[in-house]
């Protein structure tokens, strides 16, 4: 009875646990509100940027469940905010991939200082430890910029990619396997170097054939984009290259990549933009030798617009999220599962505020609460905050209710994310605090875990 009795009261203690988080929110000093972010002109000199000492922040607690109710108290609790760069120059772009072999995370972005953008990279322990930076690739009075990055651990290594400017009208995809730690990098592996523009590429590790499928969009003319997508084997040669979806007149644009283990296959969407206001998300299934395409399908197609596309794997599918909406200035978060198959599940709101703005959407999938699903929502001009919401493998609607990840008084935008083998995921965001230019922040979105102490009885 007394053994009963002290499970019982664990098991109550447990539950009020999970519904009184306390998360750590930033105090802010005012700041004056930046100018928006403009593509910069040829020009500067391209010295290499250096962080500069960040004053120490405030930290108050905040009850979750205070006046919100159980939903919100159920919101996964938060990290310190982590100033993963800091310097005197914007930096934009982020991606990042988590480390299972480490348990840590590796952010990379682009650094611009006008004439010159290069790709920086810092290493972000599980437990929101920063440690080592480093650059990527550097090249005076030109731009590398766009990065994405995945990980592979049998090699436990990286692949970096990015968009590297040969001149105005001549942009090409290039990549870097990069050691876990940063120790060693290998040479530029030239992904794509046709004539005309290739450039937002994004990248997926393949773990049954050890190697990694970038794909990226080919710009032709304002009237022809199409996907290409290049395999590359995990020493860096290049394997087998398909052009993905092209018809002429047509633009498809701004792809992701997500790989299914389980199949051995890939899920890559994209943009099809019929005009300047209208545009859908559409999708192909294709083997991992890109020998087998399966047939274009309409991921969402409706007579609103939608754009931005973000993949992530689950369990043998595919969570596909998107920004969608009437106008500019109403613009919402839909989802849509893929099963491993290919078979598309209903499409589902996940964030919806009436008139007002959420964008730039990024997903990742962990094993405790499933996908989480971070954007940009525009309150107003300067009032713009990274929100998220997680969505259950297998469920065609969202789970509880969103959360706040960052609202400072600053402007916060452009999430990406990557969860660890724990359901821990770490979002990470451009954010213009502590002065006008825009830093690389990020936060750790904490997965709950519940631990019963061992009662042994006696006999």
């Amino acid at each position: 009875m007394f053994t009963k009795r002290a499970l019982s009261i664990v098991l109550l203690a447990s539950i009020v646990m999970l519904a009184t988080g306390v998360r750590l929110v930033r105090a802010l000093p005012l700041i004056q509100e930046p100018d928006p972010q403009a593509e910069a002109t040829l020009g500067g000199d391209g010295g290499l940027a250096t962080p500069i000492p960040v004053p120490p922040k405030g930290w108050v607690t905040e009850q979750e469940n205070v006046g919100q109710g159980l939903a919100a108290a159920l919101a996964p609790p938060l990290g310190s905010f982590l100033d993963i760069w800091v310097d005197d120059v914007d930096n934009y772009n982020p991606a990042v991939a988590y480390n299972s072999r480490h348990d840590e995370y590796l952010v990379v972005w682009e650094n611009d200082r006008g004439a010159t953008r290069d790709i920086y990279a810092r290493r972000v322990a599980g437990n929101g430890t920063l440690k080592s930076s480093f650059t990527i690739v550097s090249n005076a009075n030109k731009w590398n910029y766009l990065p994405d990055v995945a990980y592979n651990p049998v090699r436990d290594e990286y692949l970096v990619v990015y968009t590297y400017q040969v001149n105005t009208s001549d942009y090409d995809i290039y990549a870097r396997r990069v050691k876990w730690d940063g120790s060693w990098m290998s040479a530029e592996i030239s992904v794509n170097l046709d004539a005309a523009k290739q450039w937002y590429p994004a990248v997926a590790y393949n773990s049954q054939n050890d190697e990694y499928l970038v794909v990226y969009e080919n710009y032709w003319s304002g009237s022809l984009r199409d996907i290409a997508a290049q395999r590359v084997a995990s020493d860096g040669v290049l394997l087998s290259w398909r052009n993905i979806a092209t018809a002429p007149n047509t633009v498809r644009r701004l792809p992701d990549v997500a790989y299914n283990a389980t199949r051995n296959e890939y899920l890559i969407a994209y943009t099809y933009q019929y005009n300047p206001t209208d545009g859908d998300i559409y999708g192909k299934v294709a083997s991992a030798n890109l020998g087998t395409l399966g047939t274009e399908m309409y991921i969402a197609d409706t007579t609103f617009n939608q754009d931005g596309v973000a993949l992530a794997a689950g369990p043998n599918e595919y969570l596909a999220v998107w920004e969608d909406g009437p106008s500019t200035t109403h613009r919402t978060i839909f989802g849509r599962r893929v099963s491993g198959a290919g078979a598309l599940q209903p499409d589902f709101a996940i964030v919806d505020h009436f008139n007002q703005a959420c964008v730039e959407v990024a997903a990742g999938y962990g094993p405790i609460y499933g996908y989480l699903v971070a954007w940009r929502f525009i309150g107003s001009s300067s009032h713009w905050d990274v929100y998220g919401r997680y969505v259950k493998a297998g469920q065609d609607s969202a789970w509880e209710s969103e959360f706040a990840i960052d609202t400072g008084s600053d402007l916060q935008r452009s999430p990406a994310l990557a969860c660890g083998s724990r359901g821990d995921c770490l979002v990470v965001e451009e954010d213009n605090w502590p002065s006008a230019d825009y830093e690389i922040r990020g936060r750790l979105a904490l997965a709950r875990h519940v631990y019963l102490p061992l009662v042994v009885r006696n006999s």
